[in-house]
């Protein structure tokens, strides 16, 4: 069977500056990844020396160039709506091999419940993908228990750009089976660092409106408030799938909003119009890693073209009108006050 790591609160490093890279939680995830790349179970091998940019402008853009991950890849399937039934005749995470599971994090009360998996089409080196409760059959809707996956995986990372994403269905997500992607990004992220005015003081929440594309922020101080953070941000993304808005999230180490002295975990939740049907595959599509300030991108030529303002322009091309955000904060304002 799999390996196992216990969730250890005393051993946690928030700080996104810090320069420590690896612990013993880092050490056994990049192992096991070798193992599984040396087994054969990847569709293709990670060039260590992967051509990159760090865009000029405010936000410094990375950039990397990865043409396999759009050769190889699985085809994505198309989605029509945010909540779609699971449907196991689709490829789903029970059907990997007990190989591509590199081990479970275990938490306070339960085992073999939240799988740490290989993405067989990385993203980059050592990208994985977290499977919480991978037998329920879930679809891809943010739970509470997938929210303290992803916390917990953060906060077990000693390396200060580790970093959990989530697409909604309609917000780029490829395979409707409940998963975050889990990267060791290659710099520091603008969202590590950046201010975000209070929206709801009471749940640690932000509002980042820093593009068209707007989103509620909130930030972590100590573990304690895995649990009562975790229900706020669900509060949040529940009610964006009952109104079948798409959406994207993030986790990562990162300054205070409210202090730049002070490391947090920081997640955000940016609320944007529906992609649907197929995917087709542009310079670049908008999810949860474009919005964070990281892509990737198929051809040379294309990453030497590549601007700021060329993304932040993609970018807000599918901010939701004003009056529909209008209405999302008035709604989510409401639900955090019950």
């Amino acid at each position: 069977m799999w390996k196992h790591y216990k969730f250890d609160t005393q051993s946690i490093n928030l700080s996104c500056h810090t320069d420590e890279k690896f612990n013993h939680f880092d050490t056994l995830l990049h192992c096991e990844w070798d193992r599984a790349l040396a087994q054969g179970y990847f569709s293709y091998n990670m060039d260590h020396n992967i051509k990159k940019r760090i865009l000029d402008g405010d936000l410094h853009y990375v950039i990397e160039l990865n043409p396999s991950r759009f050769e190889k890849r699985r085809m994505p399937h198309p989605f029509e709506h945010v909540n779609t039934p699971f449907d196991r005749s689709k490829f789903n995470f029970n059907k990997i091999k007990d190989e591509e599971i590199l081990f479970v994090l275990d938490d306070e009360q339960q085992t073999d419940k939240n799988l740490v998996i290989i993405n067989n089409s990385p993203i980059r080196l050592y990208q994985v993908l977290l499977v919480p409760n991978r037998q329920l059959e879930q679809s891809q809707i943010l739970t509470i228990d997938c929210l303290l996956f992803g916390l917990r995986f953060v906060a077990s990372s000693a390396y200060p750009f580790i970093y959990i994403g989530f697409n909604s269905l309609c917000g780029y997500a490829s395979i409707n089976h409940l998963h975050l992607h889990g990267i060791y990004m290659p710099n520091r992220l603008y969202i590590q660092t950046i201010k975000c005015s209070p929206f709801h003081i009471n749940s640690n929440c932000y509002l980042f409106d820093l593009f068209d594309v707007q989103g509620f922020a909130f930030e972590i101080k100590h573990v304690g408030e895995f649990d009562t953070i975790a229900r706020h941000i669900h509060t949040v993304t529940n009610y964006l799938v009952s109104s079948d808005i798409a959406h994207n999230m993030t986790i990562m180490k990162g300054d205070s909003f409210s202090s730049s002295l002070e490391p947090v975990i920081c997640i955000f939740v940016w609320f944007r119009q529906s992609t649907k049907g197929a995917k087709t595959f542009h310079q670049w599509n908008i999810g949860c890693l474009e919005l964070s300030g990281y892509t990737f991108l198929q051809y040379e030529e294309l990453l030497n073209d590549s601007t700021e303002l060329k993304l932040r322009q993609s970018i807000n091309e599918i901010a939701l009108s004003s009056e529909e955000q209008k209405k999302i904060k008035e709604d989510v304002k409401n639900l955090l006050n019950q």
